[in-house]
């Protein structure tokens, strides 16, 4: 019996992953590479890293220095209802770290130093879970399809008495390592809210903080341009795209979770129909006879027909132009 080419061309599975990336420097890749765009984005970037494959359509929405607020603001219009996959990296800039640090690395017993430092519990207490869980409930709003991972950030710094590639006094580095753990629990609780994943990046970092004879946060030479505590290129590709890809999943993974996820959406098939009603009605030659639709050449023409579907998908995948797109571009 032929199958009719449209049932077997219908419903082919998707193989592209639809792929946004928002959030903060982290997710920009800051520190891991040459900059480009004012969002100040590498080509080191976890996101890039782990889009590399063909079968990846990357948006990477992400901005240096962006707040929970900004991220909501400028960065979900690059959420729609076909994504398949967002990630968030956001919360160190709501809780005032980046501040902190750069008042508080040249005179850390300045009177500036010590008022950078009393607003982090007081962010950490108020505007940070707020603006978290505000910004995570949009982002399920306008991706409400896609699979959500929220990426923490790793303890900046080794619990050592001494730190020369960041010489700050050890109380400031306690201060410092205390405030992200407790971020890291807030995104995890936010997270966890609105049935998303959370990527703990601070064990895999811990043998790599600042302080350690191989550190994968820049150090007190990044200062002066801004990189100082962000991932380098190994904490990046080690650390957050290896974290990434163990709680999220490789490219292969994502594919197969669409796959279950759309064909779980997809309407029942037809019922099936008895052999004795396929049969498909005869047609009058005009002499009193019929001729049957099941002859050598109609066959012939509907297996033409597939193998050229098949052709065409197969021509799809291979030559398909793959898509890498910032926000600011």
């Amino acid at each position: 019996m032929l199958i009719p080419a449209t049932a077997a061309t219908a419903a082919a599975p998707k193989v592209t992953v639809d792929y946004v990336a928002l959030g903060d420097s982290y997710a920009a890749g800051v520190g891991a590479g040459t900059e480009s765009t004012e969002c100040r984005v590498t080509p080191g970037a976890f996101p890039r890293l782990w889009a590399k494959s063909e079968k990846v359509d990357l948006t990477l929405a992400a901005c240096s220095a962006a707040t929970s607020a900004d991220v909501a603001r400028t960065q979900l219009g690059a959420l729609d209802a076909k994504t398949d996959l967002v990630s968030v990296t956001v919360g160190a800039n709501d809780v005032g770290l980046t501040d902190a640090l750069r008042v508080c690395a040249p005179a850390p017993q300045s009177a500036q130093c010590a008022a950078a430092l009393a607003r982090i519990p007081q962010a950490l207490a108020t505007t940070v879970p707020t603006g978290v869980a505000e910004l995570l409930t949009q982002v399920r709003a306008k991706a409400p399809k896609a699979k959500l991972v929220v990426t923490g950030y790793p303890l900046p710094f080794a619990d050592v008495a001494s730190c020369p590639s960041m010489p700050l006094p050890l109380a400031l580095r306690t201060t410092g390592n205390q405030a992200i753990a407790a971020l890291n629990q807030i995104l995890a609780a936010q997270a966890a809210a609105v049935k998303a994943s959370f990527v703990d990046v601070a064990k895999i970092f811990a043998p790599h903080a600042q302080c350690t004879a191989q550190p994968w946060l820049v150090g007190v030479e990044g200062l002066a341009d801004e990189t100082a505590l962000h991932p380098t290129l190994a904490g990046q590709t080690e650390g957050y795209l290896a974290a990434f890809t163990q709680q999220a999943g490789s490219v292969e993974d994502i594919i197969e979770w669409i796959g279950e996820r759309d064909g779980a959406a997809s309407p029942s098939p037809s019922p099936s129909v008895s052999p004795s009603s396929t049969t498909p009605p005869p047609v009058a030659d005009g002499s009193g006879g019929s001729l049957p639709l099941t002859g050598p050449g109609v066959g012939t023409i509907v297996v033409a027909g597939l193998l050229l579907v098949v052709v065409g998908t197969l021509g799809y995948l291979v030559w398909r132009p793959r898509r890498i797109r910032t926000v600011s571009e």
